[in-house]
């Protein structure tokens, strides 16, 4: 709860301004080189890459399915839990998971998992700190920054900033393996999207 009944407006702005930072610099120490290393390595080798996630954490992957669309990775991501469990009985081993969970114990990931794993699937854990069913389940898991209670908040101010920031970290990597041609192909597609909406309003 970054502010109180009592702030004044520009309290409240110091303090997510404080909390944001530290949020930043809380998932940075979490997650180390050789982890982060791994989760790249398994993403740039699937064909496929396939994000389970739930209510806000859904959107935030949808603005990497499209960062990452941009450098010719396919990206699924997948909010139902009725989907997931198509999507998971349908992938192989040319798939990669990322499983987001705050708490790692939502009931469906067991369940889960252990089909990613009948189909040889990779799977990358984004949870909390603590070790959890599905962090000690996953091929490889990198770490939210844990400073929020999941009874007693009023937003996902932290979760949500460290999982963005996360997300940010694994496409700026990959896109970093072929740099140039990357940056070549961005600039192409943002050349023929400008082009195509400047005569939209011709």
């Amino acid at each position: 709860i970054p502010f109180l009944l009592s702030d004044d407006l520009m309290t409240i702005t110091k303090n997510l301004a404080l909390l944001e930072k530290e949020t930043i610099q809380d998932t940075q120490q979490l997650n180390h080189h050789d982890d982060l290393q791994e989760a790249v390595r398994l993403l740039q080798k699937a064909q496929v890459i396939d994000v389970y996630g739930v209510l806000d954490h859904v959107l935030l992957a949808k603005h990497f399915k499209t960062l990452m669309m941009y450098i010719g990775k396919d990206v699924q991501v997948i909010d139902q839990v009725t989907g997931q469990k198509r999507s998971a009985c349908l992938a192989d081993e040319s798939h990669c998971a990322i499983i987001i969970s705050y708490s790692g114990h939502a009931p469906h990931i067991k369940h889960l998992i252990e089909t990613l794993r009948k189909k040889q699937t990779s799977i990358i854990a984004i949870t909390n700190l603590e070790d959890n069913e599905l962090s000690l389940l996953a091929d490889v898991t990198l770490r939210m920054s844990s400073r929020e209670l999941i009874y007693t908040k009023i937003a996902d101010f932290a979760s949500s900033l460290s999982l963005k920031y996360i997300l940010d970290i694994l496409y700026s990597c990959i896109f970093s393996i072929h740099y140039q041609q990357n940056l070549d192909n961005c600039i192409q597609i943002a050349k023929e999207l400008d082009n195509t909406q400047h005569e939209e309003f011709m």
